[in-house]
């Protein structure tokens, strides 16, 4: 049973499928739901074939879900930004509990933090802040740059994001779904046609 200051969401793929990882309870962090989870892991699924051997940049860390179901999946590492202390702290003692070697936890913001760059490129990228803060279009235009020739990058948003401000960021989308209030965008990094 958690503390009366947390909760829990569940990992629901990979080597670590049906852990509980506990959840501080925070204004703004919403964790990705179990189904928008299994969306979009079957989308990379589809896509990549596979996570071996690649790098995730989990900008908004929040619960830590989507980094851990990318690790339990088979990811080789993961970089996790989050600004609240105590989210980080719930984050690194999940890490430990389950051995994952691969994820690096840094506390700060990862719109300004310098230490998301030493790991770049990233072959994808999740933002998922919190929506109060509409920080999706200035997560997108700061991870760019720090994607993999063919890196993916997935959002999560209460507004549906066009294919116009993806082109000038040289991003495609590639799958879109609205559940709820949210809409699930993923997009790829396409060539400059210079």
């Amino acid at each position: 049973m958690p503390a009366s200051n947390s909760g829990k969401v569940r990992i629901i793929g990979g080597c670590w499928k049906r852990t509980n990882i506990p959840v501080l309870n925070a204004d703004g962090l919403r964790p990705t739901g179990d189904r928008q989870r299994e969306t979009l892991f079957n989308w990379l699924t589809f896509l990549l074939g596979g996570f071996e051997g690649r790098s995730a940049l989990d900008m908004f860390g929040g619960s830590g879900a989507l980094s851990f179901e990318f690790l339990s999946r088979g990811g080789s590492r993961a970089v996790l930004c989050e600004t609240n202390r105590r989210a980080a702290q719930f984050i690194e003692q999940t890490a430990e509990k389950l051995n994952a070697e691969g994820l690096t936890v840094i506390v700060g913001n990862s719109l300004t933090d310098v230490r998301i760059t030493d790991s770049a490129p990233y072959d994808l990228v999740f933002i998922d802040p919190p929506f109060a803060a509409e920080l999706q279009l200035k997560a997108l235009k700061r991870c760019a740059p720090m994607l993999a020739s063919d890196g993916l990058v997935y959002v999560e948003s209460p507004l549906e994001i066009s294919n116009e401000m993806l082109a000038s960021l040289s991003l495609s989308a590639v799958r879109r779904l609205k559940t709820g209030a949210s809409y699930m965008l993923l997009a790829q990094k396409t060539e400059n046609p210079s």
